[in-house]
């Protein structure tokens, strides 16, 4: 019997090439959340430090407040203004997630073809060997009367 061919093996290498791009991008896109939680929480951290070494102070006088109060604002501000950057790229990994997944059910529907397509190959040529080997069994026990 001939060798097991898949028809569609370049398609296949295509939707494995897409699935892989997808992984490749999401793992990107997850690096640029990471690097974006990360400035949000060193902005939250220098605002908590700012905040304790101003109640730290015990007699704080007008210029603290006029130091002080205005750099916790802008902190404050960029605090919000990254936490929507944060949002914003978490929606770019969400979006990311889904493209993955659905590049997964294509590549993986191909690759259950390709195997039941193959099992399907196998079982006839293990039929087609059977009959093979029953014609040789029987043209034998015909030679032979015994």
């Amino acid at each position: 019997m001939k060798k097991f061919r898949f028809n569609l093996e370049p398609v296949l290498r295509k939707r494995k090439l897409a699935y892989e791009n997808c992984a490749r991008e999401l793992a990107a896109v997850v690096s640029k959340l990471q690097l974006e939680q990360q400035k949000l929480n060193g902005i939250q951290r220098k605002k908590s430090e700012t905040i304790s070494e101003f109640e730290r102070k015990n007699n704080p006088t007008t210029k603290d407040f006029v130091i002080y109060v205005p750099y916790i604002d802008q902190l404050e501000l960029m605090g919000i203004r990254q936490l929507a950057a944060v949002k914003e790229v978490e929606a770019e990994v969400e979006s990311a997630r889904e493209v993955l997944r659905q590049a997964q059910i294509e590549h993986e529907v191909l690759v259950r073809m390709k195997e039941k397509l193959r099992e399907q190959h196998d079982y006839e040529a293990r039929v087609e060997e059977q009959k093979f080997l029953d014609e040789i069994a029987g043209s034998r026990s015909a030679k032979d009367p015994q």
